[in-house]
């Protein structure tokens, strides 16, 4: 009697297996949030698994830590420097529409604004990178 005691090969690399999951979160939604949501799951392409959804939407947001206080108040100042800027702007439009003299160029403030905005993201830990080029006007 003759044994076979050839190895055997076995094509492909090697996959460790997955850790089974035994924590069980509870959800309660309403049929229709749970409608909305399996939906967004099909768009996701997810089928209609909910926990693979929910998963795949919190891994992959960025959630930034909580700002110091000093950054919220400077944030908020920000902010309301920003809409005088847009109060700034809507009156150079109106008087341009207006066919009214306008001493300052809207080009000029309209640069301030992608400034204005990386500095509030930065203020609040986000990464942002300022282009230049990006709001040129082909």
């Amino acid at each position: 009697m003759k044994t076979n005691n050839k190895k055997v090969f076995k094509a492909g690399r090697k996959v460790e297996p997955k850790p089974k999951r035994t924590s069980l979160i509870s959800l309660r939604l309403t049929e229709e949030e749970k409608e909305v949501w399996e939906a967004k799951a099909e768009e996701a392409g997810l089928g209609n698994n909910l926990s693979k959804f929910i998963r795949y939407c919190v891994e992959n947001r960025h959630i930034a830590p909580p700002a110091p206080a000093i950054n919220s108040d400077t944030y908020a100042e920000l902010g309301r420097i920003g809409n005088n800027i847009n109060q700034i702007a809507y009156a150079i439009n109106r008087a341009v529409k207006m066919g009214e003299p306008v001493n300052t160029s809207l080009a000029e403030i309209e640069a301030l604004k992608p400034l204005l905005q990386e500095v509030k993201l930065q203020l609040l830990g986000m990464p942002f990178q300022y282009n230049p080029l990006k709001n040129v006007e082909k």
